[in-house]
């Protein structure tokens, strides 16, 4: 039996706007990294619009953040994946839940990349890292904080 809320209101759409886009050298996600780690050396941009670059004040003293994104670039089938097999299984690899894998196709369409910040000037964070597709609109940026994104019972 599926779980109930107490407010149906859960379900209604949530409008956000983009605070920037991500430059980058891919135009397909099919040629893009799967994942930022993957591809730590490859340097990128998040230009952050006009009105929201006073937000990027004190983000060069971090290392490291996440960029929360829109991957925009899928078409609606692939969106729409509930079950998929696991990057690295794709040879005899079952399927799963899109929510128990990190597969870019979500019905959401959100994306997170933990990059490095290599600088902040005006209105760009330039980070390494690169797993997004050219013109990828980012909705937030947050710092990676290693005692807060590591759980208790797995820091060293």
């Amino acid at each position: 039996m599926s779980e109930q809320t107490a407010d149906p209101g859960v379900r209604q759409p949530v409008q956000i706007s983009p605070i920037g886009y991500v430059v980058t050298g891919y135009a397909r996600p099919q040629d893009a990294p799967a994942q930022a780690t993957e591809n730590y050396r490859e340097p990128g941009r998040v230009v952050v619009h006009d009105e929201y670059a006073d937000g990027l004040a004190g983000l060069e003293r971090w290392t490291h953040v996440w960029l929360l994104t829109w991957l925009h670039s899928q078409d609606d089938d692939e969106a729409g994946t509930l079950k998929c097999v696991p990057r690295g299984g794709a040879r005899g690899g079952t399927h799963r839940g899109v929510f128990s894998t990190r597969s870019p196709n979500r019905p959401s369409r959100l994306g997170m990349s933990l990059v490095r910040v290599l600088s902040v000037e005006g209105n760009v964070v330039h980070f390494n890292g690169v797993d997004l597709v050219d013109g990828t609109p980012v909705l937030d940026i947050k710092p990676w904080v290693r005692g807060t994104d590591t759980p208790p019972d797995l820091r060293a």
